[in-house]
Parts: C-alpha cells; structure tokens; sequence
C-alpha cells in the first residue's frame, strides 16, 4: 500500500528469454523473482524472442513439447507475482520470419492467456503490429509495438479485417505519434523487440576476429580462418543486412520512420531485445535500452559515441519510476553467490 500512496513504479526489461533452463530453476528468472517485492507497484515486458528456436510449434510437432515447457518457466516464475506481465513477439516467436510465422503468434497468444489465467498479456494482439498502448497511472504509459510485423514474410495482418487498428503501414505511424502527443506530458516507455540502435552484430558492428574467423559470428568456437574473404560476411552483414539486421531494407525503413517520429520529443525511452546483450544508449535526448540477455549470450562493442553501458552478461534492466518524476536506470547481471544478482551499472537517466 506504501507505494501506492507514494506513486513509485518499478518496470523490468528482459529479453530474449527463449532459451530458459526447463528442467532446473533457471538463474536469470530465478535473479529477476528476488527483486520483486509485493509492496512495490510493478511491471515485467519480455522483449520478445519468447521461445527458441521457432516459436510455439503446432500440437504433435517436434519441438512443440520443448516450447511449451519454456512458457511454463516462465509462469512459474511468476505464478504468485502481483504486478502486471506483458510479453511482445520477437522474430523467433514468428517462426524466424518464416510464410506461416502468423500462426506461430496467434498460438503463442491463445497458450500465454490460457497460462495466465485468461489476462491478454500478449501484446500487440492477433499479431497486429500495434501500437497499443497501456496506461501504467498518471504518470507513466507503456506502448507496445510488433517490429516483427515489418520484416516479416507471409501473412501481416492489418486492418478491420484482422482485428487491428492501424488500417495501413502510414497509419500505424500516424497513431503512433498520436498516443506519444496525448502524453506528451506524461513519462512513456516505447516497447519493441528490435532495437533502434545498436553497438553489437545487427546494428553492423563487428570485431577483427570476425573478419579472420567470421564463423565466429555464429559460433564462439568456430575458429576456421578464412583472410580477406572472410571478410565479406561481416560486410554483408553491415551494409546490406539479413532480415534480422538493422541494414537490411524492411528494418532500416521502419528505423527510418521511428527515429524521425522520435526526434520530435524528448525523454522517451525505447526498450528492446534482438541483441544477446545489454546496452543503454543515449541519443538525441532520448534513452534506447537493450536488455535481450534473458537466456543468450553475444559480445556488444565497447566503445561508441553514444553508448553509456554495454556488457556480454546474462540478466536485465530495471527501472524505476519517483514520484517525482525522476526515473533511476539500473543493470543487474547473474552472480552465482548473490540471490539479486550483480548492480552492473546504475543512473539517473530523468
């Protein structure tokens, strides 16, 4: 009741979380349940990338029993939790971009509500690319955002038609700016599972080694080198892009037309998963977050211009939202000896 008076809100940001341990209590799920504490107002957004390798298979597939083994972690880990769950659907969870990746979603969707007793906690819904928004208080509004929808193949639903409110691509954006102008007053956290940017693999940045060894980029230990045409993945990689990449033409145009949206207010933070890692970037007088090291490890760059934090670690981002309008970002990373985990990085970001 304390914080209810008093106005603080907590938000967790984790990614990623598809790969969870299912026979053992999982480390990263295990740390995020100890900082939950039932006397503070709270939220939790997995960022997608839900269930690894392809989503929630059809009933008598292979990999179906695997899958649904990894949402029932989750549950457990948070059957007895008070505050609000929201999950967005990452690539993997449309079946990696795959023609029937639609089904995949729609499946996920029924399985989670089912799971939580019927809350619709898988957002944007009926796999529409949103925005949706959800009004946390006063204070704070949380819009959720489907970025899978633009790269994906097959099947995007949009329109009446499906059950979406954004008639169009130019509508989505057109709504977009609309709920960030209504609360232009308000703090407002922008959730999506592909980052805006980024200083690790999709966002083009890339190593010596991986030049030398670039098998590496897929595999830590592929270590087989091939010199100077080596080099010609990471170059594809940067400068045209797979789908997953920040290069590639559907990603770089709805990165196009978020950044300009953005660049028109101030403040906002954008969190998002994609890269196995955890990154707070600060540009332009808005705050990009990436916390997609839920269950998956890859390396993030060191130095950028605009990079505050990066860190090749498991866990999440936490932030926490005063009543006086001050919002404290803060890191915390698996330590084998300490229940919470490690405080990686801690900041006053508003």
């Amino acid at each position: 009741m304390a914080d209810e008076q008093n106005g603080r809100f907590d938000l967790f940001l984790i990614g990623d979380t598809g790969s969870v341990a299912t026979g053992k209590p999982d480390a990263v799920l295990e740390m995020l349940h100890s900082h939950i504490q039932p006397n503070h107002l709270s939220a939790i957004i997995f960022l997608g990338d839900n269930i690894y390798p392809r989503g929630l298979p059809p009933k008598g597939h292979l990999l179906r029993k695997a899958a649904e083994a990894i949402l029932k972690a989750h549950h457990e880990a948070l059957k007895d939790y008070p505050g609000k769950v929201l999950f967005i659907p990452g690539n993997h969870d449309w079946n990696k971009g795959r023609k029937d990746g639609y089904d995949y979603i729609l499946r996920q969707e029924k399985y989670l509500e089912k799971l939580f007793d019927g809350k619709n906690i898988f957002l944007p819904s009926k796999g529409c690319p949103g925005p949706t928004e959800v009004s946390i208080n006063d204070k704070l509004s949380i819009v959720l955002i489907n970025t899978q929808w633009w790269m994906q193949k097959g099947v995007r639903p949009i329109g009446q038609r499906y059950g979406c409110r954004a008639a169009s691509e130019d509508d989505f954006f057109t709504i977009l700016e609309q709920i960030l102008e209504k609360n232009r007053n308000k703090r407002v956290v922008i959730a999506g599972h592909h980052p805006v940017y980024s200083y690790a693999i999709h966002g083009g940045r890339f190593k010596l080694k991986h030049h030398l060894f670039p098998l590496t980029i897929y595999d830590k230990d592929a270590y087989i080198p091939l010199p100077i045409i080596g080099s010609l993945l990471p170059l594809y990689r940067k400068f045209i892009g797979a789908e997953e990449d920040m290069a590639h033409p559907r990603y770089r145009n709805l990165r196009k037309q978020m950044k300009a949206i953005f660049s028109r207010y101030s403040n906002l933070i954008y969190a998002s998963g994609h890269e196995h890692n955890l990154q707070y970037i600060c540009k332009n007088n808005n705050h990009f977050i990436i916390s997609g090291a839920g269950s998956k490890l890859k390396y993030v760059i060191q130095e950028g211009k605009y990079l505050e934090f990066g860190r090749k670690a498991k866990g999440f981002f936490k932030l926490v939202f005063q009543p006086d309008g001050s919002v404290y970002l803060s890191s915390w990373v698996v330590n084998h000896i300490r229940k919470e985990g490690e405080l990686a990085y801690e900041k006053q970001i508003l």
